[in-house]
């Protein structure tokens, strides 16, 4: 059957499709026409109504749709000659981007994706009206091409080949280039994800934002760059349908739930998922803990006002050179259903967040950054100290509201970035000092470092038998050439996707009564006035998140005392490690966060009143030695220890030195 004769068919087919199986779907979009000119078609209704319509729209898009509208006009009652846009939903069509190549030119196909970027709105001459030049009669013209405008070839009244486009006269319509790139999870590592451009017109525009997961219905179409003179393909959108839910998961049959499932009866579960966490480097369970909990995450609120309340926990690793951070971080960028890697030297806030960038016409457009790409996912950040500070900045916002405000070359946004964030530092001196404070030895500010739910401070110390074992699992890692897994990764990756798809577990009385025994008990110790605070409820809150995700990790829909007392023990641990305070033998939270300690402050303190003091003494200003002297006689400070807090107070403006080895309050 010739190409004439399949259009005919098609036409009377969608005539006969229209009249009976979408008859009122059709009469109401007519009756509001013109403020809605959108029909959406379910495709596995065309193909039960006829196989061959729905594998010819599938080889020739282009006629078919346009004999879809074309039946519409047909069969229209209200005779409104309607130029209605035919929208086809549930292809079955489904092509991965990266095998989305020449040979699909010109064919019907879905792809999954997330969108990076999106264009200006920009209107284009559908029908282009030409006025002749020597006779003025009107010439209607239809426009194939976004890219060249298209004339009468001559004059129907006087044979004329010169004319004049009347702009406000013709017909448009809008359109918008984006951008997306294939799924995180469908990437291996190292592999750069396959890009396709998209072109949207009509009631499509503005209906994507960058970070929006998307299945994209359309046609593959091609067209020659002018610069270049080479061919690149595009997707011509007919169809957007949102993967907000289902797009974090991956394919699970019903063999590997009934595996996840059995795999969650065995009481040593929590053992198993720990021991297969980054099996290659050996040592670190409370560092693997947290990082197995964070991939399961704990359980998002959304408050009757609005407020929503994070699941996601967010880890930071501060270690001492080679001792396996990156490798951990690496592992968990491959483990996680959903997951992007970056590190810190080689990406800025844009990279993190989102950058304006100029499109083709000139025009300015939001890409999406690391955050944003791992929305509902896990992102990695790498050497988090070496990153600017100004470039830093952007993780406050993303860490604790989980969205990325945007306010670049005349672009408002903001971005949601639901993601985990497991990030990695080294000591500013290359190697950890127990005996400073961690806020001196990490080169991050206090804002950041207090919205990590848990920090953990690494150290290499010699240790002959703990160095024995680590060089012989090297030894036998690099002789075997493979690592002995208590879970397949695939099937912890799969077990991972199902918890956080279907489960989300609720507080129960017990639970609850362990927290709250064991937050104030540690606060209760911080009663008197001098006391430093151990605690606030931002450690709460991350240890109600533990809670949830040692529920999730075995498949519970509740939260038990036991899960309280998991999460507590890991809080302590790292408390432990990171607010211990060794000249008052307490933990300050200050400590943890990156803040002046309390001993600190009282020692700052104490020097303002000293050099007050001798300011008196000495009438007016308060000498340097004899400062010192008192600070260590009176009050045990170390010389250096006093050097440091009036070099913080200058820097401060709170003290200033009018002359050489004197000090005055300003």
């Amino acid at each position: 059957m010739n190409s004439t004769n399949k259009t005919k068919t098609s036409l009377a087919k969608f005539e006969e499709f229209f009249s009976t199986l979408y008859k009122d779907d059709v009469f109401e979009v007519l009756e509001k026409y013109p403020d809605e000119r959108t029909l959406v078609i379910d495709y596995n209704n065309l193909e039960m109504f006829d196989p061959d319509l729905a594998d010819l729209l599938i080889e020739k898009p282009d006629e078919v749709i346009s004999a879809s509208k074309k039946a519409i006009k047909n069969i229209d009652p209200l005779m409104k000659d309607a130029e209605l846009n035919i929208r086809f939903a549930n292809l079955r069509n489904i092509v991965p981007l990266n095998q989305l190549l020449s040979k699909y030119i010109g064919s019907f196909v879905a792809a999954d994706g997330i969108v990076r970027k999106t264009d200006e709105i920009r209107p284009r001459i559908e029908t282009g009206v030409f006025e002749c030049r020597g006779c003025m009669r009107l010439h209607e013209v239809e426009q194939t091409s976004g890219n060249h405008i298209m004339e009468p070839s001559l004059c129907s009244e006087c044979g004329g080949r010169s004319f004049r486009l009347l702009q406000e006269e013709s017909k448009y319509i809008d359109t918008q280039s984006a951008r997306m790139q294939e799924p995180l999870e469908n990437l291996s590592g190292g592999t750069e994800p396959k890009q396709m451009l998209m072109v949207l017109e009509d009631d499509l525009v503005d209906e994507l934002n960058p970070g929006d997961k998307v299945r994209i219905t359309g046609t593959l179409k091609t067209f020659r760059e002018e610069r270049s003179g080479k061919f690149k393909n595009y997707l011509y959108v007919n169809h957007i349908e949102p993967l907000e839910q289902e797009f974090e998961e991956l394919k699970i049959s019903e063999e590997d739930e009934e595996k996840i499932l059995e795999l969650s009866k065995d009481p040593h579960i929590h053992d198993k998922i720990i021991n297969s966490t980054a099996p290659s480097i050996r040592g670190y369970r409370d560092v693997k803990e947290a990082i197995a909990l964070q991939l399961f995450g704990g359980a998002v609120k959304e408050l009757e006002d609005g407020t929503r309340l994070r699941g996601d926990i967010h880890i930071l690793i501060v270690g001492d050179p080679g001792i396996g951070k990156s490798q951990m971080l690496k592992y968990v960028s491959k483990l996680a259903p959903r997951s992007v890697y970056t590190s810190g030297k080689g990406t800025s806030g844009a990279g993190l967040t989102a950058a304006a960038v100029r499109d083709e016409l000139g025009g300015w457009s939001l890409e999406a950054g690391a955050l944003v790409l791992g929305d509902q996912g896990n992102v990695c950040v790498d050497e988090l100290d070496k990153m600017r500070s100004e470039d830093r900045s952007a993780l406050h916002e993303a860490l604790e509201q989980q969205t990325v405000s945007i306010a670049k070359a005349g672009i408002m946004a903001t971005l949601n970035t639901r993601c985990s964030v497991l990030a990695a530092a080294n000591p500013k001196f290359g190697r950890f000092d127990r005996y400073k404070a961690v806020a001196d030895q990490i080169d991050l500010p206090s804002p950041i470092l207090s919205r990590f739910d848990l920090t953990f401070v690494i150290e290499d110390k010699p240790n002959v038998e703990n160095d024995r074992k680590l060089a012989q699992h090297i030894l036998k890692i690099h002789q075997m050439n493979n690592v002995d897994y208590e879970i397949e990764p695939e099937l912890l990756r799969k077990y991972i996707a199902y918890a956080r798809r279907n489960i989300n577990p609720k507080l129960t009385d017990e639970a609850n009564k362990v927290l709250e025994e064991f937050y104030v008990s540690v606060r209760s110790g911080a009663v008197e006035e001098e006391a430093p605070v151990p605690i606030t409820a931002r450690q709460l809150e991350a240890i109600i998140r533990l809670a949830e995700a040692s529920a999730k990790l075995q498949l519970k829909d509740r939260v038990e005392a036991e899960d309280a007392h998991r999460a507590i023990k890991l809080q302590q641990a790292c408390l432990k490690e990171v607010g211990y305070d060794p000249e008052t033998g307490k933990i300050d939270i200050d400590k943890v966060e990156g803040r002046t300690p309390k001993s600190d402050r009282d020692k700052i303190n104490k020097i303002i009143e000293e050099i007050r003091d001798l300011q008196e003494e000495f009438e007016g200003n308060a000498p340097v030695d004899i400062l010192k002297q008192n600070m260590i006689e009176n009050y045990d400070m170390s010389e250096e220890k006093v050097e440091n807090n009036i070099r913080q107070l200058k820097a401060k403006g709170i003290i200033f030195e009018p002359s050489n080895g004197y000090l005055r309050i300003t």
